[in-house]
């Protein structure tokens, strides 16, 4: 059985220690050991965690250790993902067991799969992206790497996001759009045009933000 290490102690962090419990492979496949955080006090003041074991620079990855980056951030997530991978850390995707994943869909390494997902057939989903609770994505979706998709977005059919983009709870992509790399969507936002790269858009329509 592995031991699993989740990169940030802070409140995403401990959300998906949380949800590690109920994901599949949990107790069979993998147990969890801690945390990695630069801050050896961020759990102070919230107890019932396991440990902070060290910061992510620091610690050396053993054969049995397996990791997650519980960050929200796709700057920081990346940041520390590839400190990780750079010493030879194996990660795994964290797959919530009411998720339902589709025929013909791929996931890449890193991905966070939270509770009643629903990813339809069909798609091609990159390293290190994160799907909070009750995301829909259509059919022949395309996600870049390091996004960060917030809870009860739904994302239309040939839907297309670029790398490092961060697509916030609620919003609606309709098909076949694209949305560029290092995008910000906002909450609520209703995108039904193409968003270029480094945008932040918000609103329904979604329009750019000065």
């Amino acid at each position: 059985m592995k031991d699993l290490l989740i990169i940030g102690a802070r409140g995403f962090g401990r959300e998906i220690f949380a949800a590690a419990q109920d994901c599949i492979g949990f107790g069979t496949a993998f147990t969890i050991k801690g945390f990695l955080d630069d801050n050896p006090h961020a759990l102070d003041t919230t107890p019932g965690y396991p440990p902070i074991i060290d910061s992510v620079e620091h610690y050396q990855p053993t054969d049995n250790d397996v990791f997650v980056c519980a960050l929200g951030d796709p700057k920081w997530q990346k940041h520390y993902a590839d400190i990780m991978l750079e010493k030879g850390g194996q990660f795994i995707n964290l797959i919530h067991h009411t998720a339902a994943i589709g025929k013909n869909t791929t996931l890449g390494i890193g991905c966070i799969i939270l509770g009643d997902v629903g990813i339809s057939c069909d798609i091609t989903i990159g390293d290190f992206v994160t799907c909070q609770s009750r995301v829909l994505m259509g059919h022949d979706v395309i996600i870049g790497n390091h996004c960060h998709i917030g809870s009860l977005s739904h994302l239309g059919g040939h839907v297309q996001v670029g790398n490092s983009t961060t697509i916030h709870p609620g919003a609606i992509i309709l098909p076949r759009v694209k949305i560029g790399d290092q995008c910000v969507i906002g909450a609520g936002s209703v995108v039904i045009r193409k968003v270029k790269d480094g945008d932040t858009v918000f609103g329904n329509p979604a329009k750019k933000l000065l």
